[in-house]
């Protein structure tokens, strides 16, 4: 069965969204908006708080929020679509190693079951973390020294890329620096952007252009 996922910057109730999200959701009875990588805010977190709402608009009848934290990791396995919201990354893989969540995903995955991630999210799914100190050094690493991420696609997201553009003037250097840090090619997105995983194709969905197909290059070594 093709994998599906949708790698979010930030927001997933922006309008051009909503076709993505709707196909996405199509058939779901049950979805968990996954608050682990805040560990303060939790289910408060504006991120989570919005892809619930945008979930229950587009149709799908419970919407739940799920933490790690404090629920069994294989109870994830009986939602039909998982949201894993923002926050810290380093956390959110510390928990969903700690926890099993990681077998419980991949298992979803393969089962074709969507996994929308956002910012923290995305990058859980993706190669590596390494790509997040040379952009973010506010984000503490909490002592994680296996930055290695689930590698669920054949890439690392560097989210918020508007931010960094506008912050570094070397950022093109970083973005290079990333790539060899993480092994694998890096994929930008804006703040507004998503990438749409179905099966080997990507395809950037964005405000200010059409749905486009992302070719990828040589596949990292494993």
């Amino acid at each position: 069965m093709t994998s599906r996922l949708f790698l979010i910057s930030s927001n997933l109730a922006l309008p051009h969204f909503a076709a993505v999200v709707s196909t996405l959701a199509r058939g779901a009875s049950r979805a968990a908006v996954v608050t682990t990588a805040e560990p303060k805010l939790k289910e408060r977190n504006r991120n989570a708080v919005l892809a619930r709402d945008t979930l229950l608009a587009v149709g799908v009848p419970a919407v739940e929020f799920f933490d790690f934290d404090t629920q069994p990791s294989a109870d994830l396995a009986a939602f039909d679509l998982v949201y894993l919201a923002g926050g810290n990354p380093y956390y959110l893989l510390q928990r969903v190693r700690d926890t099993g969540a990681d077998a419980v995903i991949e298992e979803m995955l393969e089962a074709g079951r969507p996994i929308i991630g956002s910012s923290a999210g995305a990058l859980l799914l993706g190669r590596s973390l390494n790509a997040v100190p040379i952009f973010d050094t506010s984000v503490p690493d909490l002592g994680c020294k296996d930055t290695d991420a689930l590698r669920l696609v054949p890439f690392t997201v560097l989210p918020h890329t508007n931010r960094w553009k506008a912050r570094f003037a070397d950022y093109s250097a970083r973005v290079a620096n990333a790539g060899v840090l993480c092994r694998s090619e890096i994929l930008e997105i804006t703040d507004d952007e998503g990438l749409l995983v179905e099966g080997d194709t990507v395809t950037r969905i964005g405000s200010t252009f059409p749905p486009t197909p992302v070719e990828l290059s040589a596949q990292p070594a494993a």
